[in-house]
């Protein structure tokens, strides 16, 4: 038995020199295996040319551009038309399209006029010219170049029951009930003759209507005639009137027995405004000193139209001292209606009005402070108080026509009768 070495090397370092041996043959074997490079100099690796975009398809022929404009104040038809981009050439072929189809003199601000053209080449598709729900004027490419043509709209009409009870005004009774304000206007005319929407209107009062309803394309366009009211006030009491068109072709409103609701004169010559100074005497808000009131004041803005209040002669349209500008108009029996402060005077001296035509518009000329109209009454050349005249009513119903009036009002009474029913129940 062979003792062993006293000279053995540790363990440790004889595997610390086995694999430094290991990979020195590990890089030997890698360089061996390497290419040899090749003789002479390397060549640059050669650029890759950028391919160069496709072009951009053309747009398809049914793609538009539309350009829509408003209609201002004292625009011209071809100022309309060339804020569109039109060209002057364009310009006459619309307007060739249009002659007869659409009068210009009818346009109005705020009519709607859009204008599609083609994006590529730039053609015009369509032109149109809106006026409302029910009057939209089309121009298209024809044979012949652009035709006109007015839009054909479905209009259907429905008789429509109104009835609301009135808080505070009838405008905001009808706004709450979901009702358009303009109802407003068309109840007052009807009632004219005896109800005063400012002066007589008081909480718990109620209105009823039966009105025509116009939808165009299924949506609300206008109301029409109204067919009958009833107005129930504290002041008034109770006023129901229905529209009859005789054989004779007259139209006219007219109570349940044919009594005719038109007098001689309105109860008012401004729709729906406020009373601020009465008949009387008072202190002159400018001149400061107190004298006699002949007439009243009636509160509205500038421009509110102002009626004549009966049929007569203009005696007077234009300038008149304090009054500023005046209308006086001379009726039958001696009476005289005055309109002063006028912004505008509509009509001529010597001209012939009728009962609620437009005399002229609300203003504040002469010794005013502020947009009002100064109404006054003369019965034999005195001055009398506008709020307290009586005068007698229109013709009634002839007689040999009442089966007829009760016949065609018949429809309308129901409608109303089963209104007032349903707010019994």
């Amino acid at each position: 038995m062979v003792p062993p070495s006293s000279h053995r090397l540790p363990r440790a370092w004889v595997l610390a020199g086995a694999g430094a041996a290991l990979a020195a043959i590990v890089a030997v074997a890698l360089l061996l295996l390497r290419p040899a490079p090749a003789s002479g100099p390397v060549a640059p690796p050669a650029p890759v040319a950028a391919a160069a975009p496709a072009p951009l398809p053309p747009p398809p022929p049914d793609v538009t551009r539309a350009t829509s404009r408003l209609v201002g104040r004292n625009q011209v038809p071809t100022l309309v038309l060339a804020s569109l981009g039109l060209d002057s050439n364009e310009v006459q072929a619309v307007l060739g399209a249009l002659d007869g189809v659409l009068s210009f003199k009818r346009i109005q601000p705020g009519d709607q006029v859009r204008l599609e053209r083609e994006v590529a080449g730039g053609a015009i598709r369509s032109l149109s010219w809106r006026q409302g729900p029910a009057d939209e004027y089309l121009v298209r490419p024809c044979p012949a170049g652009l035709c006109g043509s007015k839009r054909e709209v479905a209009v259907t009409r429905q008789v429509i029951l109104v009835s609301v009870a009135i808080r505070s005004s009838v405008s905001e009774a009808l706004q709450a009930a979901g009702h358009d304000t303009g109802l407003v206007a068309a109840a007052a005319d009807v009632l004219a003759w005896d109800v005063d929407f400012y002066q007589d209107v008081r909480g718990g009062d109620s209105l009823k209507l039966v009105v025509e309803r116009f939808d165009a394309d299924g949506r609300f366009w206008k109301y029409g005639d109204v067919l009958a009211t009833e107005y129930e006030g504290k002041v008034t009491g109770r006023k129901r009137l229905f529209r009859y068109t005789d054989p004779g072709g007259d139209t006219g409103y007219y109570d349940d027995a044919g009594t005719s609701a038109r007098r001689g004169f309105l109860k008012a010559p401004v729709p729906y405004v406020h009373l601020t100074s009465r008949f009387g005497s008072r202190r002159h808000p400018l001149l400061g000193y107190v004298r006699a009131h002949q007439g009243v004041d009636y509160g509205a803005p500038a421009g509110t139209p102002v009626w004549a209040v009966g049929d007569g002669v203009v005696t007077l349209a234009g300038w008149n001292g304090g009054c500023g500008l005046t209308v006086q108009v001379r009726h039958r029996n001696g009476f005289e209606s005055v309109y002063c402060h006028l912004s505008r005077v509509n009509v001529a001296a010597g001209a012939r009005v009728g009962q609620r035509q437009v005399v002229g518009r609300v203003g504040t000329t002469g010794l005013s402070t502020g947009p009002h109209l100064h109404f006054a009454i003369r019965q034999g050349g005195a001055y009398v108080n506008p709020l307290r005249l009586h005068l007698p009513r229109g013709e009634p119903v002839k007689a040999e026509w009442r089966d007829d009036f009760q016949a065609r009002i018949d429809a309308a009474r129901r409608q109303i009768d089963r209104a007032s029913l349903a707010q019994i129940d």
